[in-house]
């Protein structure tokens, strides 16, 4: 596309605002149906082949900030990606269902029904085009098979991922983005499957605000990253797809949405604890995240992050931290996320309301619950004892104050050592949800349960920010199945079944290949 095409005011039925998990999916289901749709990304388009080689180059170019995104109190981060394809694109492809009680109590405690069958139905086409299957065996490391050793030995079998993979090779290096195109993200299904279907795609496009007139948005105000230039789109409907943080941010910019906006954010926050063994156990070589145990309080998940996010989140300083690097054969890591309590907030602060020209973003406040904190020392307690039983030697807990354990008698320290967020290192978060909440109730809700803006005829919203708790699990699956459910409200007639994308045409040539196969002469 020609730069002077990309900053023109533009017409079309549809706008989408974000291409991550959910507007990838609603914009192909708007495409298919006959719209002109028109999806403005924020960030760049970056192919697999174009991803830069380096660690530290991709993390500058794929996340939001340059991985630097954090609360108001800098002692939690939040990864988002910025790139077309959304934060999809940095995930490890986990792809995980609702778990029943949180979907009981979205109906329950917020009043917003998933109907389990329909719910199921959604999942089922985005698991076809995703290529969702179990990670095999072939492609755990020596430290995934420790973890696996550490929770069979605590009494529980360790869960396997599901994963949207295509032939993956277990580089290592998902949550940097995949140079070998093996990972389904949006950026490899949905987008260019709306795209074959008419769809265009604009990155590099910042919306700057909602213009709006008696409960109608009239036009997207929007700033071309490359020129500079303003432009306008205008569409008989939008859909805000562009984020839990991001969203809501768009809602208080353009004053639509009532005092509830932004508020009611949570997260799968949490920190990252390492093992030391006595032999060498290669965690890098393999598939980053193959094993897990999840407990109604909390999940944890054997991750282990390419060198530099390895040595950003290893705990210690100075000569410390590098003869622990140096040891770096012989390390383990693992996640511990809790699902949190709606505490957090985006909002825009007064340097914004007085400065905004120098201020232009909103910021975010987060507090961890002192009852989320314990379920949190709780989650690495039982990390750590797995890591003793599976054979470790010593464990490197997530704490300011240097707390470094050599038994499993040990473990209770760990209270003592994280008695409040900011007693943490590398506390943070790649799963934000929330500020834009859906359910029944307006008083609490400024999104209704079939997406629209309440007050607000033609805006529709749809990701991480409409939901009024934290999943507990990655997201991923749950904000692509529900954009798909979504879909009906904005008048699509969904498929029973998606027959389109490279899952499905890897299928179709392997049936080709076996029916040539039987129907040769011996």
């Amino acid at each position: 596309m020609r730069l002077a095409d990309s900053i023109r005011d533009r017409e079309v039925d549809v706008l989408v605002i974000g291409s991550g998990a959910a507007g990838s999916v609603l914009a192909y289901h708007l495409a298919v149906a006959g719209q002109r749709v028109l999806v403005a990304e924020r960030g760049k388009r970056v192919r697999p082949e174009q991803m830069p080689a380096d660690e530290a180059s991709r993390i500058a170019t794929l996340y939001k900030d340059g991985g630097a995104q954090m609360n108001h109190d800098a002692d939690m981060f939040v990864l988002q990606g910025s790139l077309v394809g959304g934060s999809t694109v940095l995930t490890n492809g986990v792809t995980l269902r609702l778990p029943e009680d949180v979907r009981a109590s979205l109906a329950h405690d917020h009043a917003w029904e998933l109907p389990a069958d329909e719910l199921a139905a959604s999942y089922a086409r985005v698991e076809d085009v995703l290529n969702v299957a179990v990670m095999g065996q072939h492609l755990y490391s020596r430290a995934s098979h420790k973890m696996a050793e550490g929770i069979r030995a605590l009494g529980h079998a360790p869960g396997e991922f599901a994963k949207g993979m295509l032939r993956c090779i277990g580089c290592g290096y998902c949550n940097v983005g995949c140079h070998y195109g093996r990972k389904l993200d949006a950026s490899q299904t949905w987008v260019p499957m709306a795209e074959a279907r008419g769809a265009e795609i604009l990155a590099e496009v910042q919306v700057l605000e909602l213009e709006h007139r008696r409960g109608v948005v009239c036009a997207a105000r929007c700033r071309d990253l490359r020129s500079g230039k303003l432009f306008r789109v205008r569409a008989q409907r939008f859909v805000l797809a562009a984020g839990a943080i991001a969203t809501p941010e768009l809602l208080l910019r353009s004053k639509l949405g009532g005092p509830r906006v932004g508020r009611g954010m949570s997260f799968n926050a949490g920190a990252i604890a390492f093992a030391e063994y006595p032999e060498e156990v290669d965690g890098h070589l393999g598939d980053q995240m193959c094993v897990h145990h999840f407990d109604a309080r909390f999940a944890i998940e054997q991750v282990h992050n390419p060198e530099l996010s390895f040595a950003l989140t290893l705990p210690g300083t100075f000569e410390q931290h590098s003869a622990r690097m140096r040891r770096y054969r012989r390390l383990a890591s693992a996640g511990v996320l809790v699902p949190t309590q709606p505490v957090g907030r985006v909002y825009f602060g007064l340097g914004a309301r007085l400065v905004p020209a120098l201020f232009d973003h909103a910021e975010l406040r987060f507090r961890m619950p002192a009852e989320d904190l314990v379920a949190l020392r709780d989650g690495l307690k039982m990390l750590a004892n797995i890591y003793f039983a599976s054979g470790a030697t010593r464990v490197f807990v997530p704490s300011r104050m240097p707390l470094e354990l050599q038994s499993a008698r040990e473990v209770e320290r760990i209270d003592a050592a994280i008695r409040r967020q900011s007693d943490l290192t590398n506390f943070g978060s790649s799963h934000p949800f929330g500020g834009a909440a859906i359910g029944e109730d307006s008083r609490v809700a400024p999104v209704d349960p079939e997406h629209r803006l309440r007050g607000v005829a033609n805006l529709f919203v749809c990701d991480a920010s409409v939901f009024p708790r934290a999943l507990r699990v990655n997201p991923m699956l749950t904000i692509m199945a529900v954009a798909d459910r979504a879909a009906r409200f904005l008048g699509v007639d969904v498929p029973v079944r998606i027959e389109e994308g490279p899952a499905y045409e890897a299928r179709k040539r392997r049936e080709r290949a076996r029916a040539s196969s039987v129907g040769s002469p011996s």
